[in-house]
């Protein structure tokens, strides 16, 4: 019996630094945005609540932070974006370009 309580106090242990971690990796997402919203100060992508105020938006996403995220917050929104992402993960700046629908500079200093 013995055993069987220690395997439970394993798992339930394991179980809750895992979900600790995991709210670690998909802390708040912030979104800096070109100009300020004027419109709405909430927008809903990737089954994630926006909520803005200026020029920023944060959300606690449980997605990460990818080009295709950003691509459908930029639709959603109609805002053009300079920053997406959790503090220490946000995309390059390449990435932010192609979120924007726009050629990459490095691709631009190609041609």
């Amino acid at each position: 019996m013995n055993v069987v309580k220690s395997i439970l106090v394993a798992a339930i242990a394991s179980t809750a630094f895992v979900g600790a971690a995991y709210a670690r990796d998909n802390g708040v997402f912030t979104v800096k945005l070109e100009a300020p919203v004027a419109e709405r100060t909430q927008y809903i992508t990737q089954n994630t609540i926006w909520t803005c105020e200026g020029d920023t938006c944060r959300a606690r996403a449980q997605h990460a932070s990818t080009v295709r995220a950003c691509r459908q917050f930029v639709r959603e929104s109609g805002a053009r974006v300079v920053a997406y992402g959790p503090e220490g993960s946000e995309l390059s700046a390449d990435e932010i370009a192609s979120c924007n629908g726009e050629t990459p500079a490095t691709l631009q200093a190609a041609n």
